[in-house]
Parts: C-alpha cells; structure tokens; sequence
C-alpha cells in the first residue's frame, strides 16, 4: 500500500490507484496520515471538513468516511476509534509507504550530512527527498485543511530545496543551478537565501552585474512590501561581490561560498621537461577527493633546492583548475629566508589575500586559524604553500574543509604531517638535463655537440635550475661553444660563479640552505667535499671526519635529509656528494662569522 500527501492525496494497492471520491473522504485519509498514528480528534476533523458550517450530523458523517476508507484500503491499514478520535494504523508486515515519511526521513539524514560536510551525499539524500513531492501538497482536500498544513509542508520542501543547493554550491554546480535558482525566486520574491544563493551562482560564473541586480531587486522588494533591509548576512555577501567587482582584486573578501576571483598562481615555464609521473600522481591524489566528502586531500612536494619544487607544483595547480573552481591561493611560506615566518604572521598574509584587512583580522593564533577556515569553508579551493620552512607552517594553513585541496613544496621531509601523500623530486636524469638545453638554448645547436651538452649536465648536477642556467648562459652567448662552457664549468672552484646570468644565480638556489645547517655539518661536509664526488661508505666516512661509526651515521643521515648528500639506490650503503654540493662544500669557509 501506498500513499500520497505532498501532491493530490492519492492511494493505491499495489500498482492500482484506489478511487477516492470527493475531497471529504481525502480530507480524513490526509488528517490521519499527518498525525503520523496519533490520535486525530473529532473535534478537529470537524474544523478541516465544515470549519465554522457544521451540519447537524457531523459525528455521523466522520464515521461514515471513516467506515468508506476502511472498505478501500482494505487491510493493509487499520483506522481504528479511538476517542476522542481516530487513529490510522498499519497493519505489520504489510509494506507501506507515505511519501512524506520518507521525504522527512531523506530530508533529515540529508541535511545531518551537509552539517557534517559529505557534500555529494548530502546532495543525493536532499535530491532524492524532493523527488517525493508530486505537485502542490494536499491537493484534492477541504479549503480548511489545506490552509493549515499546506504552509507548513511547503516550508518544509523549500529549506530542504535550500540544503540541497547550499550542498551543489560546495559540489561546484553553480553553472547548472542557476535556471532553478532563477524560477526559485521569482516565485519566492521575499525569501533571502534562494537570492543569496543565485547572487553567489551568478558571481562564480563571471555574471556579477546580474549578481548585483539581483541583490538591488530583492532589497527594493523587502524594502517596499516590508520596510526592511537584508540580513547583515546578505548585505556582506552583497559588499564581498561588489568589493570584487570594483577592485578586480585576486583576494576579494568571501562570505556563503563567493568565488574568490583571481587565479592566484603564477604559470609554470613553457619550456617545462619532465616530471610526467610526478605530475600525474600529484593530480591524480587531489583530482580524486576535490569535491568528496573526505577529509581534505595534501600533497607535499619536496627535494633539494633548484629541483623545481615550484615549476611543479604551478603546473600541477594549473591542471586542476577545474577541479578547484573557486581559488588557487600561493601563499610563499620564506623557507629560504634567514628567519621563515611563524605560523601567526603566514596566517595574516593568506588573510590578506582572501580580503581580511589586517586591522579585521584576529589576534590570537586559532582565532585567525578559524577565521581562515570559515573563509573557506564551502569553496572548492587549492592552497597551494611554496617553500614551507617547517610543519606548523602548514598546519595553520590547512583548509580544513572536505572540499579544499592542498599542495605544499618543501625542501624538509615535513614527516609529522598527517594524511599526506608525500613526492619526492630527484635531479634531472642526463636525457631530461640535454632536453631542457635544447629548448633554450637550440635543438639544433645542442644536438650538434651532444657530449658536451652531457658533460654540461653533469657538471650541474643534473640540478634542474643549473641545467636552467646553463641553457640560459648559452642562449644569450651565441658565439660559445657547447664545450667552452663545460670547460669553463669543469674546475669546482669557479663552478658556481660561472653559473649566473642575468637575475639567475644558482648559489641563490644553494646558499639560503647551506648557511642554515648547523656547524658540525658543515665541517662534515667540507671534509668530504675534499675527496670529491666519489661515492663511499660511512666507514670511509667516519674515517675522513675522524668520528664513530654511530656518530657518522647519524651525521650523514642528517646531511641527506637536508639533500646534501644522496643515497644509491642500487646500493643503500654507499654515498654521494652532488657534484654543486661539493663546489659550494670547496668554496665556502666551514666557519661561520658570528652574527
């Protein structure tokens, strides 16, 4: 048995409708499916079917249409007297269905899982409770019952319309709500959060004249039939849009999920090379969740300085575009520099570019962690942290939002950090380093002395931003051969100092790194610089730096952490000084100057 109250009060046996004749008998059915199995009085049965006309044979009446619907509705259902009344009660073991059972039902686990922010769930749940609707509730019935309960069941379907849409609006759907955002208000003129809904669709899809206009056009509506202004709710949405419109600013202030205009983030160079697998996994890690009721999804990038930590991540970023429709916010975290910022002072720069004023934003660390939450909560948005110094950096920035995504470069392990999928970016191999030449320097000219365009790379390294500058240096010295610079690069003591150009220097990629390790790693490090770029054992090791076995262990451990020393694949034993290492290890003094 089935039964229907959110459209014409229907029933039916199977798959054949019961014939409900005239809109007194709908009229009881409906009043006892409402009471969901309480007692329906008489009294009230006499309001919803005479109102204030009661003819003389009421009671008599009421157990008429009562005795008619337990002859068509058969045994399925019990309406039983109960005084003062009557109760509708179903028979076990009889499947039965109402329709606004199960709205209620989809509606409520709907919007527990947007509280919770499940997003996509909620969207199916609150889709699926609206699919139950059939037409204008209580359809068919007396004049009295339909002024009493239509009000309260259309309420009930428009906030659960507006769930769902604050759900899709999470999800990216903004394109495909605005023709039903649209219809929602013109039929609901007075109502403010379908208006604010369609002025954040319309702003997310480059529309925000008509975002504006529709903000004018509800507050002229309020103003004239109420004499009220919007909510303070509205009126911020209203300025985050119109501050946007006016100041074409990358971080406009962002209220109920506005778009923050702008992409953020700086292209990667046309002349890219390589790092198709790390690329791939990077995009396929936060492609997958964007949008999920996951937690949110991070990737850190690390590798030594000059890897190209950030050429990736800006072409990563770049093809997830899409997939992160709202913002990609760079925030440039000073790993490089002498004193990194703490995490309060990163927190108020990526305010600032979300539109917090510093004289708004709070004074407390979590304060401003929550305020930087709230603003992004709801977008579907990349953070994308370059050079983090160390992990509470990236914590305070953490989006915290199912829908966001974040992308961090680091040249520190950044080990303690939770659900992160870490890629590690090793130097360029001797194909990749010739091809990266030959894009700027000339395929042409390149090809044409390949073993010197090899010995090139390998006196770089392989660094990917030597090999830059390598190619740099040759582009604009057209009269150099490919062998004059490898022969210029080959002695260590002038390696460094040979490889600049322009606003290119790699000891800026070297030296912030370098200056920052602790005393004794720097002596190890210039001891074993002094036996060159052969590879060795931590036995030859602790010979050369005249310390224990154990102590050198710990020692080389450290210096391959911070991507001073590499480890063989092959062989997990032995170790290697980069060949730029070592050129900075010979030219620069073990001793700090203090201060």
């Amino acid at each position: 048995m089935r039964f229907q109250v959110l459209g014409p009060v229907s029933a039916w046996s199977g798959g054949t409708p019961i014939e409900l004749r005239g809109p007194k008998v709908r009229t009881v059915l409906a009043s006892l499916l409402l009471a969901h199995g309480r007692v329906v009085s008489d009294g009230r049965l006499m309001n919803i079917l005479w109102d204030d006309q009661l003819p003389s044979t009421t009671q008599a009446q009421i157990q008429t249409y009562a005795s008619r619907l337990r002859g068509l509705l058969g045994d399925a259902v019990k309406i039983e007297r109960q005084p003062p009344g009557y109760r509708l009660r179903f028979t076990e073991g009889r499947d039965t269905q109402v329709d606004l059972v199960e709205f209620e039902h989809l509606s409520r686990q709907g919007q527990e899982a947007l509280a919770d922010s499940r997003h996509a769930e909620a969207s199916t749940l609150l889709r699926a409770a609206l699919a139950k609707w059939n037409g204008q509730a209580l359809a068919g019935v007396t004049r009295h019952l339909a002024a009493v309960e239509q009000p309260r069941l259309e309420e009930a379907r428009l906030l659960t319309l507006e769930k769902c849409i604050d759900a899709e609006l999470a999800l990216g759907r903004h394109e495909s709500l605005i023709a039903e955002l649209t219809a929602l208000v013109a039929a609901e003129p007075l109502r403010e959060r379908p208006c604010m809904q369609l002025m954040t669709g319309l702003h997310r899809c480059g529309r925000t004249a008509d975002a504006l206009a529709v903000y004018r056009s509800f507050r002229s509506t309020l103003v004239d039939s109420l004499g009220l202004d919007p909510s303070r709710e509205m009126q911020e949405l209203h300025q985050s849009i119109l501050t946007s419109e006016l100041v074409m600013s990358p971080a406009a202030p962002v209220t109920a999920g506005v778009r923050l205009t702008g992409p953020g983030l700086r292209h990667e160079p046309s002349d890219f090379v390589g790092r198709a697998d790390e690329a791939a996994l990077a995009f396929s890690v936060l492609a997958d969740s964007a949008g999920q009721d996951n937690p949110p999804t991070a990737c850190a990038i690390g590798g030594p300085s000059g890897a190209g930590k950030t050429t990736l991540a800006m072409r990563v970023a770049r093809q997830l575009r899409h997939h992160f429709p709202d913002h990609q916010l760079l925030v440039d975290l000073g790993g490089k520099t002498p004193n990194p910022p703490d995490p309060m002072t990163v927190l108020g720069t990526a305010l600032g570019q979300l539109g917090l004023s510093e004289s708004k934003q709070p004074n407390t660390l979590y304060a401003r962690i929550d305020a930087y939450r709230s603003i992004l909560s709801g977008t579907r948005t990349l953070v994308v942290l370059d050079d983090a110094a160390d992990e509470r950096q990236v914590r305070a920035l953490h989006p915290g939002d199912s829908s966001c995504g974040m992308l961090v470069t680091s040249r520190f392990p950044l080990a303690t950090l939770e659900g992160t999928t870490r890629i590690s970016l090793n130097v360029f191999s001797p194909r990749e380093s010739v091809e990266l030449l030959k894009k700027i320097a000339g395929e042409a000219r390149v090809t044409a002395e390949t073993e010197a365009a090899l010995q090139i790379a390998k006196l770089c390294g392989q660094l990917p931003a030597a090999v830059r500058i390598s190619g740099a240096i040759l582009a604009a010295r057209r009269h150099w051969t490919l062998a004059q610079l490898a022969e210029r690069l080959a002695d260590p003591r002038r390696r460094l100092a040979e490889l600049r150009i322009g606003d290119l220097d790699v000891r800026d990629f070297l030296k912030p790194a370098y200056t920052k390790l602790p005393d004794r790693l720097i002596h190890a490090l210039s001891a074993l610089a002094s036996r060159g770029t052969r590879s060795f054992t931590c036995a030859t090791a602790a010979g050369v730096l005249g310390e224990s076995v154990h102590t050198t262990l710990d020692l080389l451990d450290e210096l391959v952490a911070a991507h001073f020393l590499t480890v063989s694949p092959a062989v997990p034993s032995r170790y290697q000084l980069p060949e730029l290492v070592a050129a900075l290890a010979v030219t620069h003094s073990p001793v700090r100057c203090a201060g």
